[in-house]
């Protein structure tokens, strides 16, 4: 897709163009221009003109993509026009709740890549259906809004099951599986400890809420030296002759494909 890269995606104030490119240009993979959750209701209108103007500066920068007002909102059609005559890469949809939502989306915006946030209990249901749209290349969990949905908890060990679900959706449809935000920036070992968690349930990486979140999600994310190792012998063993042996277990094409993607995080 021209560039883009899901993997860290890092939510910036839609009505704070003053931060726009400089968290296009963070360590993140890329920015989300957010009209939802981080616009007060009385900043929506500022907020989408904001960042209009800034798409039109940025002329289809794969590293900028936007976060919309969900279906049924007040501003839902008025995001989608804006979107619709901008060049972005890639549409951050919230509460996407069906593959008919995906379906509105396209209609109203037009045809273009979509993040579709599972953050709901509809959405967890219908993970597997949205996932295998043709509009969408990534699923993102929502633990928060999902749940307030539940009327339950944001506790890991409570949305553990449903993380795994979207996980396993994602993964069966080909598209990136991303971890929602961790809820605090002022504590960078538990957003390191969020990521390391989120991928070793599969997760290819994270959203972000604030810059200081970047280099802890992205040491949770990171290899560590045995596992480098591992992989690189696994690669060594694979290239000298397949069917290989390692250490007495023979060396399949999805371990090789897990240790090309271990090589292939320590790359990115």
């Amino acid at each position: 897709m021209n560039g883009f890269d899901p993997s860290f995606l890092l939510f910036v104030p839609g009505d704070r163009p003053d931060r726009f490119e400089k968290a296009a240009r963070s360590a993140a993979s890329g920015a989300i221009l957010d009209l939802e959750d981080a616009v007060a209701p009385a900043n929506k209108d500022a907020a989408r003109i904001a960042t209009a103007r800034y798409l039109s500066q940025t002329a289809g920068d794969p590293r900028v993509l936007v976060r919309v007002n969900a279906l049924g909102t007040p501003w839902f059609a008025d995001d989608c026009a804006m979107v619709a005559a901008t060049r972005i890469p890639a549409l951050l949809a919230p509460k996407i709740g069906s593959s008919a939502d995906l379906d509105m989306l396209v209609a109203r915006c037009g045809a273009l890549a979509i993040v579709a946030l599972i953050e709901s209990a509809a959405g967890v249901v219908n993970a597997a259906a949205i996932a295998a749209h043709p509009a969408c290349i990534a699923l993102a969990f929502g633990p928060y809004d999902l749940a307030a949905d539940l009327g339950g908890s944001d506790d890991r060990a409570v949305m553990h099951p449903h993380r795994a679900h979207v996980v396993v959706a994602a993964r069966a449809a080909g598209v990136v599986a991303l971890d929602g935000p961790s809820a605090g920036f002022d504590d960078p070992a538990r957003v390191e400890d969020d990521a390391r968690y989120a991928r070793s349930l599969g997760f290819e990486g994270k959203l972000l809420i604030h810059p200081a979140q970047i280099i802890p999600a992205r040491r949770g994310f990171a290899p560590g030296p045995d596992e480098l190792a591992r992989a690189e012998r696994i690669v060594a063993a694979a290239d000298a002759a397949m069917p290989a042996v390692l250490d007495g277990a023979m060396v399949d094409a999805p371990m090789l494909a897990a240790a090309r993607r271990t090589l292939a995080r320590q790359a990115g």
